[in-house]
């Protein structure tokens, strides 16, 4: 032990009591603090004041960010005199050449911090023995632990190689915005993020316009992730995150939803077996939401689907309907000529009569980015089912026409463009929505063109379903939100744009 680690040994100042002092001499905002450590302003002044401490997975790090802020301010306010006679108790003066008196500086409020937060750590563990080692209480408001477990879970998901399964029984109509901010990102098909979440159907139901853009937020954000959700209406008293084989935390939360405390699991056995509980619990709730693959939808779910009625469906990718028949042998030609495709001509052609039979009667709502919509009219891409297909120019146009011949035969037909504020600026959505009055499947494109994350979603739930439904009509009823047009008005749109749409069309 060197001579400074014995001086610091012999101070009983706690963690709080030199963090604050630190603050106090240096005249440090606390701001400032919190911008360079991440933690919330509250949550540091809880170091301070409440004697909570950071956590001993996460100490290392602080105490490093931390030292460095305060040897910059002392230095740059020319205190370093001053700072050896304020903390002549703990650190212990030393020669040093200027150009290094900010590295002596910040290694020994480093060092000092550590012994301190021992020190404290001790002190704790002997006036209350309550967990064990592999756990820690952390009283702090519920939205700084969620905080925290998203910081957690984005660390663990860099450094994994393998699959990783996440599961969240918390309900995520109360955490979208922490799972939101998480963007979850899979770097290979190899590396698969499962994530298994809780989402109550009754608060759902309370707001579901604001709910439904957070799901698809979600959905689309972490766009590489493999969601399953589960009905959390018997796991309400749960309220557990945990990261297969990383860590756990169980929180006890109020009846009107304030955090008690919570417990911060890392050691292995006890994850593995929380981990094994609070999986098998949460699959035995009725399944709400899952991803599957293109070869279950093709098998009966895509015929039974277009057995329904009033169908809604939103375009992010191209537009794959109502293409003339002499398109559709092109993508017959472009399936065959691609082995890896599992798509036989039986069934496109099955297809392509079931879609002609209900584009003849059936009400049918075709909804539109204006972005999305130009992204079409210039280049032409498509997924048809699987097939990814490029329409040519004269193509494009022939589809047009086709559009305009069968909407004016079916009047229920309509075509809404979306105000683009829907969403953020800075989003774009890459999933596409197909929905009738008994069934919903969504499509991601992203993994068909990187090959990572799942190809599609079912909701299962006829509740969910319901409730989607009603809220899209009711959304319906707002015109400020979209901009309908019929036969008519689609035909004298463009044929008011027509040059502005040839033009588009061969600029790629």
């Amino acid at each position: 032990m060197t001579c400074h680690e014995e001086l610091l040994g012999e101070n009983n100042m706690t963690y709080g009591e030199f963090l604050k002092k630190l603050i106090i001499f240096t005249n440090t905002k606390i701001m400032v603090i919190a911008n360079e450590t991440g933690y919330d302003i509250s949550y540091i002044s809880k170091w301070c004041n409440k004697g909570i401490l950071p956590t001993t997975r996460t100490i290392s790090v602080i105490n490093k960010k931390l030292s460095k802020v305060f040897a910059n301010e002392i230095v740059m306010q020319d205190r370093v005199e001053d700072f050896f006679i304020s903390f002549s108790d703990m650190i212990e003066k030393k020669e040093t050449d200027t150009e290094d008196i900010f590295d002596f500086l910040s290694d020994s409020i480093e060092t000092a911090l550590s012994v301190c937060y021992r020190h404290s750590s001790t002190q704790d563990s002997k006036s209350a023995q309550v967990l064990k080692p592999s756990m820690e209480s952390n009283l702090f408001s519920h939205t700084q632990v969620l905080e925290n477990m998203i910081r957690n879970i984005r660390q663990t998901l860099l450094q994994t190689e393998k699959e990783l399964t996440i599961v969240w029984t918390i309900d995520i109509c109360k955490s979208f915005q922490y799972l939101n901010a998480l963007e979850m990102v899979s770097k290979s098909p190899q590396n698969r993020i499962r994530c298994l979440a809780a989402l109550d159907l009754e608060e759902f139901e309370r707001n579901p316009a604001y709910y439904m853009k957070q799901l698809y937020l979600l959905l689309s954000k972490n766009k590489t992730v493999f969601f399953e959700f589960y009905n959390g209406k018997n796991l309400k008293q749960t309220n557990a995150i945990v990261v297969e084989d990383a860590f756990a935390d169980i929180l006890s939360i109020d009846e009107h939803g304030n955090l008690d405390f919570s417990v911060n699991i890392t050691n292995s056995n006890d994850v593995k077996t929380l981990f094994s509980f609070f999986s098998q619990k949460m699959t035995s709730q009725d399944l709400l939401l899952r991803s599957c693959t293109s070869k279950e939808i093709n098998r009966s779910y895509r015929t039974e689907f277009y057995s329904g009625s009033k169908f809604h469906f939103f375009n992010t990718y191209g537009f794959e309907f109502l293409l003339p028949p002499e398109t559709i042998d092109h993508i017959v030609e472009t399936a065959k000529s691609n082995a890896k495709l599992d798509i036989t001509e039986s069934m496109i052609r099955t297809l392509q009569i079931t879609w002609e039979e209900i584009f003849e009667n059936q009400e049918i709502c075709f909804f539109f980015l204006l972005s999305s919509l130009y992204e079409y009219i210039t280049s032409g891409e498509i997924y048809y089912t699987d097939i990814h297909y490029q329409l040519r120019g004269e193509e494009r146009i022939s589809h047009i026409k086709n559009i305009i011949e069968v909407s004016k035969k079916n009047p229920n037909i309509k075509f809404v463009i979306l105000d683009e504020n829907i969403f953020a600026s800075d989003f774009m959505p890459h999933i596409s929505v197909y929905a009738n009055d008994k069934k919903i499947f969504l499509k991601n494109y992203s993994a068909y063109e990187t090959g990572i994350g799942p190809h599609l979603y079912i909701i299962h739930d006829k509740e969910l379903i319901r409730i989607i439904n009603t809220s899209t009509s009711h959304s319906l009823q707002n015109p400020t939100l979209y901009r309908e047009y019929n036969s008519e008005t689609l035909e004298s749109l463009l044929e008011k744009y027509k040059s502005l749409i040839f033009r588009m069309m061969h600029m790629a």
